[in-house]
């Protein structure tokens, strides 16, 4: 997977999944996404994801897919899609809040909050960190 993003002045940016097989799927984008869809791959590179977002796009699933209510809910949501998704969020709220001071502490008050069917995740510190310098 490839991933290719196109920064533009004054107009939406676009970003473009390459998929193994040579095929893609890209969006518009604004600045949020790009960071959730680079914090995505921070995470799913460093923790080793296979069916997370980037392994659903892989696997030919369109990145707009994921905005339709009907398809959103035809998809099979892995327990890693439900950790990325999660951390992803996080990841970016600590570059507009600072580096939260227990990650796996905040984590699992969000996952108790969502009510998930799926035990929270546990970060050791070497990848905590090596997410966070990959979200830069």
């Amino acid at each position: 997977m490839q991933i290719q993003i196109t920064r533009n002045i004054g107009k939406p940016h676009s970003i473009v999944f390459k998929r193994g097989d040579g095929t893609e799927t890209w969006q518009p984008s604004d600045d949020f996404f790009i960071r959730h869809d680079l914090s995505h791959y921070a995470i799913e590179k460093t923790l080793g994801y296979k069916t997370a977002f980037l392994g659903m796009i892989d696997k030919g699933m369109g990145v707009r897919d994921f905005e339709d209510r009907a398809k959103r809910k035809s998809m099979l949501i892995t327990t890693e899609a439900w950790y990325a998704e999660n951390m992803a969020n996080l990841f970016l709220m600590e570059r507009t809040q600072g580096k939260l001071e227990d990650f796996n502490a905040v984590s699992r008050e969000t996952f108790a909050q969502l009510q998930l069917s799926v035990p929270p995740p546990n970060l050791t510190y070497t990848e905590v960190a090596g997410i966070r310098k990959g979200c830069i």
